[in-house]
């Protein structure tokens, strides 16, 4: 039976949100499909990918968007990039993700007459889109074919201007990687570690965290941060500033990251805002004691606050400190949040989130 020919495109695929659903996606569905992963320029891959599926870059390298000249010349030539690459590989459907993918994405399908789908990475009510991007998704986004975001909240954002039949809730899967350390670990060594994975930026919250914590100083525990952003330098000086310097460590981005998971007891995920929680799905996967603020969108989908986890009201130190504290003081609610909290992202698991993806993709070439 001859597969048919797919391509997700995103910007890249490094290390990221978006970029690990792309290839878990892509991972899974490649005994089903021919897939290429188009990308906007020539960057290794973070994670695994199947040697079957085929990555191309639309450029080796792209000039930084420094005014709207320059913007529109490189969405010109990614394009154009995009549209032969398409051709030349006779692909029948393209997957965008995230916004400017998006847009390129449905302007290209339209042009070739091929089908598209995309996905919506974030919660556009509190993204910082330059205006321009959110007039053309305005306007591009209603010509696909499906639109997919990952909360209902978001989708109730854009029942607003696209209709209900081109809209559908798939969440994002876990990693199968994650999975599969999870049955090497089935017994983990666990130690005093809170944890919190994710890009350093003031989306994410580390600042209160990283306060947080050394307000509590608790004895015998660290703080550990993987990830890398723009606030990295931020808040290395805040960690010297507090005296924290021998419990708070900034690692990094981690290859390892499953086993730092299996290591540490909790997980504290101080968000402001989000498309879908990923981090906060693994952690609960691999049976960490989870606290998150209860930002938009997601923490409150997976957590019953008390129940698997705390649920804290956004960017309230207070709450969170004295929250964290008492989890931190009591191995019994510990072990209670740690046994609960897979059940309650069981659903998420690769097989199962490809399964709806797999079904989606059928409809759409179908059609």
């Amino acid at each position: 039976m001859v597969k048919s020919k797919i391509a997700f495109v995103i910007p890249s695929l490094y290390s990221g949100g978006a970029e690990r659903v792309v290839s878990t996606l892509s991972n899974e569905l490649v005994g089903k499909y021919e897939i290429t992963i188009i990308t906007f320029t020539e960057i290794l891959p973070f994670y695994e990918l199947d040697s079957r599926i085929q990555v191309i870059p639309c450029l080796k390298t792209i000039s930084p968007s420094t005014n709207r000249w320059q913007g529109l010349k490189n969405n010109y030539l990614l394009y154009r990039r995009i549209m032969q690459i398409v051709k030349k590989n006779n692909i029948k459907l393209l997957i965008g993700f995230m916004t400017s993918t998006n847009i390129l994405t449905v302007i290209a399908g339209k042009t070739l007459g091929i089908p598209t789908i995309i996905s919506e990475r974030i919660d556009p009510t509190k993204s910082q889109t330059k205006t321009i991007r959110k007039k053309l998704r305005k306007i591009v986004y209603p010509k696909a074919n499906i639109l997919v975001v990952q909360t209902q909240p978001i989708l109730e954002f854009f029942l607003r201007w696209i209709p209900k039949q081109k809209l559908i809730i798939l969440p994002n899967p876990l990693s199968d990687s994650l999975t599969e350390a999870k049955k090497r670990y089935s017994e983990p060594k666990k130690e005093n570690i809170v944890l919190n994975v994710g890009r350093l930026t003031k989306q994410k919250g580390q600042e209160m965290l990283i306060r947080t914590f050394a307000k509590i100083n608790p004895n015998n525990w660290k703080l550990q941060l993987v990830g890398e952003g723009s606030e990295k330098a931020f808040y290395k000086q805040l960690i010297i500033d507090l005296d924290m310097e021998n419990k708070i460590e900034l690692l990094g981005l981690r290859k390892d990251v499953a086993e730092l998971y299996q290591k540490a007891k909790i997980f504290a995920f101080p968000s402001l805002f989000e498309g879908f929680p990923n981090a906060l799905t693994e952690a609960m996967h691999l049976g960490l004691a989870c606290i998150s603020t209860d930002c938009p969108t997601g923490p409150s989908e997976l957590i019953q606050d008390g129940i698997n986890g705390y649920l804290v009201p956004l960017s309230d130190q207070n709450a969170f400190e004295e929250k964290l504290a008492s989890l931190i003081n009591n191995q019994t609610l510990i072990k209670e949040f740690s046994n609960k909290a897979p059940t309650a992202v069981s659903h998420l698991e690769s097989h199962n989130v490809a399964k709806k993806w797999d079904e989606l993709i059928n409809k759409v070439i179908l059609r």
